[in-house]
């Protein structure tokens, strides 16, 4: 008894499961390192929530800062510096940065913290004074979501239902055939009933 002849489109399904295995590969590659970065930034914005928290109960002085020059930013316009002097005249910093603006005079009122973790070497104006905590606070609590929601649309983690959130449930992608599903099963339905529903040409003639 003679063996069934191989199919004609074997090769091409081996290829198409070829392609797509790799496709999952690399796709989980990407993913595993996404997660790897955002949980180390993650836990670089926690560190620095915390310092932020520290220098909220370090000891504060307010003075005046008189503007020398403006310093240059990346990203365009440019930060204040100059000098900085405590009310009482007893402490002078000299090429300190201001961590906000000055008015037409070229002065600001501006507060200094000595043993601050973190910018030591700033001082600020009255609106910026301790808002540290609430900035990198927004921030990480951003971020953690987004790394969250990255995690759900990748079926990582388990995520609510879309009509308990009052919409629709997700739709799955169609294909570029006009079929769901993956490559191989747009391929075989392809076959059997023609592009974007086109008979067969396999169907009996009437």
């Amino acid at each position: 008894m003679d063996s069934p002849a191989p199919s004609p489109h074997a090769e091409y399904d081996r290829w198409i499961a070829r392609r797509e295995r790799w496709g999952a590969w690399w796709r989980r590659f990407g993913q595993i390192a996404f997660y790897v970065v955002g949980g180390i930034l993650a836990i670089a914005f926690a560190a620095l929530l915390v310092a932020s928290l520290i220098d909220l109960g370090q000891p504060r002085i307010w003075g005046t800062f008189t503007q020398a020059g403006c310093e240059e930013r990346f990203r365009g316009g440019c930060r204040p510096y100059g000098t900085w002097v405590s009310d009482d005249g007893t402490l002078v910093l000299h090429d300190v940065d201001l961590d906000g603006g000055t008015d037409e005079s070229g002065t600001a009122r501006a507060s200094y913290q000595p043993t601050a973790l973190l910018g030591h070497d700033v001082v600020h104006v009255p609106l910026l004074s301790g808002i540290g905590p609430w900035l990198i606070g927004g921030i990480l609590i951003w971020w953690v979501g987004y790394i969250l929601y990255k995690a759900g649309t990748w079926g990582d983690v388990p995520r609510p239902r879309s009509r308990w959130l009052g919409g629709p449930g997700p739709r799955r992608r169609q294909g570029s055939l006009g079929i769901r599903g993956s490559f191989r099963r747009q391929y075989r339905q392809s076959l059997e009933h023609g592009p974007r529903g086109a008979p067969s040409t396999d169907s009996e003639a009437p």
